[in-house]
């Protein structure tokens, strides 16, 4: 049998791996999800200990596959598993697929919230906005946002676009400004609209006019 003399080039490269992965050590493995996601000590009530990580629940109570929520880019912990990103203090949710977004769409709280449905049958199930917080919320998908879209106290802008959409209308009657835009077959609920009777014009809400329809 012929033996091969071994490469000491071979053997350094090979020993610079290893020290390299030695030195790493754990730093390979490091989990972008933020330490406020883990189980220790425990989860809310909105949540579930999934692989050791507090995971959202659908609205049946079951678990969200825990994969959904390194797809939605978590900020380093700071975005909410809803949004799908954050960026400057907001947090934007899509619903872009057909009847995605089933449950209703709930904003967190301490972020603005922009809200996109325009999936076929996206957001069945409505949006709410956060108490305190500036809501942005767009039904443009056909027979979107079926459930009502529901404003907060703070100033909410709404669009529904899509055909037949925002069915159930829009509740914004808490808002110090509602700024409503209803397709012609949208909103056939119609809209609570805040303030004096100013404050709607032909079925829309609108802040437009100042005073009590303004008080942002």
């Amino acid at each position: 049998m012929v033996t091969r003399p071994t490469s000491l080039l071979a053997i350094a490269a090979s020993a610079g791996v290893v020290a390299l992965l030695v030195a790493l050590g754990p730093g390979c493995s490091v989990d972008p999800r933020s330490g406020a996601y883990a189980c220790d000590p425990g989860c809310p009530s909105d949540r579930v200990c999934v692989d050791g990580w507090c995971v959202v629940r659908d609205g049946g109570g079951a678990p969200v596959d825990a994969r959904s929520i390194d797809a939605r880019s978590i900020d380093g912990g700071a975005c909410p598993a809803v949004c799908t990103s954050c960026a400057n203090g907001t947090c934007t949710i899509t619903c872009d697929g057909m009847g995605e977004c089933g449950q209703p769409v709930m904003c967190p709280p301490g972020l603005t919230c922009v809200v996109a449905c325009s999936g076929a049958g996206s957001c069945a199930g409505g949006v709410r906005c956060a108490t305190g917080e500036r809501c942005t919320v767009t039904c443009d998908g056909s027979n979107s946002c079926a459930g009502e879209v529901t404003c907060s106290d703070d100033r909410c802008t709404v669009t529904c676009g899509g055909p037949n959409s925002c069915a159930t209308g829009i509740d914004c009657s808490n808002s110090c400004r509602c700024d409503t835009n209803c397709a012609p077959t949208a909103c056939q609920a119609g809209n609570n609209c805040p303030g004096p009777a100013q404050c709607e014009q032909n079925g829309d809400c609108t802040g437009a006019n100042g005073g009590p329809c303004d008080s942002c």
